[in-house]
C-alpha cells in the first residue's frame, strides 16, 4: 500500500484522511500511514491519535462486555456478544477496530425484564427514548450505550421474514462458541450465524439511510478466515431461506473487487452475476457512517412503483406504533399522525424538502431490483 502513496498529491492526502475519518476506518490505516515515507507528518500524527483513542475505547468496551455478560450468565440468562469485540477478533490487530457501544443478544426473550434489572444493578440506566424495536438501549455512567437485543434485526416490511428471524433466534443458543479476544473469553456466534448477523446488520442500515466502509471491512476480514464446511452450508441455507442471498452476493462481490476479499475463500457462496457493484460501492462511499452524510438519505425502496411507497409508509407507521398498529381499526388515524410527523420533521428537524427525500429513495431503489429481496432460493 505504501507504494501507492508516492503518487498522492497534498490535496489527496486530505481527501484520504477525511474519507477514512468519516467512515471510521482511519485506525485501520495506522501501520501503513505511520510507516510510509511519503506520508505527511500531520497525517501520521492524526493516525497515531486515532489509533490510541481506538485502542483505549476497545479495552473499555471489552471489559464492560465481560462484566455484563458475567452478571447475566450468573443469573442463568443466556446472552451472546454481537459485533464489537466479537467481530474485532477476526482482525490482525483487534484493538484497532473502532466501536462505540456494547451489543448483547438476549437468547431468552422471556427474561427481558429480569435482564434489564441486572443491567440496572450493574450501573446501566434505561434510556427514555427507545428508537427501535429490536433492542433496548441502556447507558453507563461513562456514557457508553449498551444495547440489549431481543431480536436479530429490526422488523422488516415482510411478515414471513420476521417470522423466520424469530425462529432463528431460538436456534442461536445452539450456535455459540467461547472465543478468546484480546485475552478475554467471550461468547460469540458460530461462523454461519455470525456472518448472517453481520449481513442483517448491513441490510437493515442499507434499507434506511445506508452504511459505510467499516461494515464492508468487517465482511472482508470475517470471510478471509477459512470456515468449516458445515458452517458454509449453514450460512447458505440461512441466506437462501430468508431471501437475502442477492444482498449477500452484492456485498461479497463488492468486497472481492474493491476491498481485498479473496475470491477463492468465498467460491462456495455460489455468487450470482449482473449486480451493479460500482453503484453499490458509490452508495456506501456517499453514505459515510450509517448514512449520516445527508438528511435526504432515509430509505431505499424495493422498486419505484406506487405500491412500494405505500408499503414503506405503512411499515414506518407499524414501527412507530408497535402496539396500536396491530389494530386495523386504528390504521387510518395512525396513518394521518405518521404523515403529519413526517412532513413536520422534514421542515423543522431535517430542514429538507419531502421531494428531495422521495427523489433520493427513488435513486437508491434502482439497485434493489437486482437483489431480489426476500425472494427465496432453492436450498
Amino acid at each position: 500500500m505504501t507504494g501507492e502513496y508516492e503518487r498522492l498529491r497534498p490535496c489527496e492526502w486530505e481527501n484520504l484522511f477525511h474519507v477514512a475519518k468519516k467512515h471510521r476506518v482511519l485506525s485501520f490505516l495506522y501501520h501503513s500511514l505511520t510507516e510510509g515515507e511519503q506520508v505527511p507528518e500531520w497525517l501520521k500524527d492524526e493516525a497515531v491519535r486515532e489509533a490510541r483513542y481506538t485502542v483505549q475505547q476497545s479495552y473499555r468496551l471489552l471489559f464492560l462486555s465481560r462484566y455484563l455478560i458475567r452478571r447475566l450468565e450468573e443469573a442463568n440468562i443466556p446472552v451472546v456478544l454481537l459485533k464489537g469485540a466479537g467481530t474485532a477478533g477476526y482482525y490482525p490487530v483487534p484493538e484497532l477496530r473502532k466501536s462505540g457501544d456494547v451489543d448483547l443478544l438476549l437468547l431468552a426473550p422471556k427474561k427481558t425484564r429480569e435482564a434489564g434489572k441486572i443491567l440496572e444493578k450493574a450501573g446501566c440506566i434505561m434510556q427514555e427514548k427507545q428508537p427501535t424495536l429490536h433492542h433496548i438501549i441502556y447507558q453507563t455512567s461513562e456514557g457508553i450505550e449498551v444495547e440489549l437485543h431481543i431480536l436479530l434485526a429490526e422488523p422488516f416490511d415482510n411478515g414471513e421474514m420476521n417470522r423466520y428471524l424469530h425462529k432463528k433466534l431460538s436456534e442461536c443458543e445452539e450456535n455459540i462458541r467461547r472465543s478468546v479476544i484480546m485475552g478475554i473469553e467471550l461468547p460469540i456466534l458460530d461462523t454461519a450465524y455470525h456472518g448472517y448477523e453481520l449481513l442483517l446488520h448491513m441490510l437493515q442500515h442499507f434499507l434506511r439511510a445506508g452504511f459505510g466502509l467499516k461494515l464492508l471491512c468487517d465482511w472482508v476480514v470475517f470471510w478471509n478466515h477459512e470456515a468449516e464446511e458445515t458452517e458454509k452450508k449453514k450460512y447458505l441455507k440461512l441466506v437462501k431461506e430468508s431471501g437475502i442471498k442477492g444482498f449477500s452476493d452484492m456485498v461479497t462481490l463488492t468486497c472481492i473487487r474493491y476491498l481485498g476479499l479473496k475470491a477463492e475463500n468465498v467460491a462456495w457462496m455460489e455468487l450470482g452475476k449482473g449486480y451493479d457493484i460500482e453503484g453499490f460501492l458509490l452508495d456506501i462511499l456517499e453514505a459515510e457512517e450509517f448514512g449520516r452524510s445527508a438528511a435526504n438519505r432515509m430509505v431505499a425502496l424495493r422498486s419505484q412503483s406506487p405500491f412500494d411507497y405505500i408499503r414503506e409508509f405503512h411499515h414506518q407507521m407499524r414501527l412507530n406504533f408497535p402496539i396500536s398498529g396491530k389494530n386495523v381499526l386504528c390504521w387510518p388515524f395512525l396513518w394521518v399522525i405518521t404523515l403529519v410527523r413526517f412532513l413536520r420533521n422534514n421542515r423543522i428537524v431535517r430542514r429538507i424538502s419531502t421531494m428531495s427525500i422521495l427523489g433520493k429513495a427513488k435513486q437508491r431503489s434502482r439497485m434493489m431490483r437486482q437483489i431480489g429481496l426476500f425472494k427465496k432460493k432453492n436450498t
